[in-house]
């Protein structure tokens, strides 16, 4: 193979200018700005003012996970129980255990 990657000589790129440096920032000029949009009504909209939340719904209990690895017609099973009783997979776990204690 010859060439860059075996297709050819590869291609020339242009080269790159010198990148002009930015004047500092002047503090006051930027508190002015601040202090005009506030008065305009424009609010801080950075995200580490606000509290971050996660999507979906307000849990109203401490949540945890499981995982148990079973007997695949044991686990259809359950799954077409709770798809049945037209609840989540920790509610006909939920509706299992409430049986059991009767």
């Amino acid at each position: 193979m010859s060439g860059k990657y075996g297709f050819g000589g590869g291609i020339d790129l242009p080269k790159a200018e010198a990148t002009t440096r930015r004047a500092p920032l002047d503090q006051s000029a930027l508190s002015e700005a601040v202090q005009a949009g506030k008065s305009l009504g424009f609010v801080d909209r950075d995200p580490s003012s606000t509290a971050k939340r996660k999507p979906g719904p307000k849990r109203m209990e401490a949540q945890d996970k499981i995982s148990i690895p079973g007997p695949k017609r044991v686990i259809d099973q359950f799954r077409t129980f709770c798809t049945e009783q037209n609840v989540t997979l920790w509610e006909g776990l939920e509706v299992l255990l409430q049986d059991k204690g009767r």
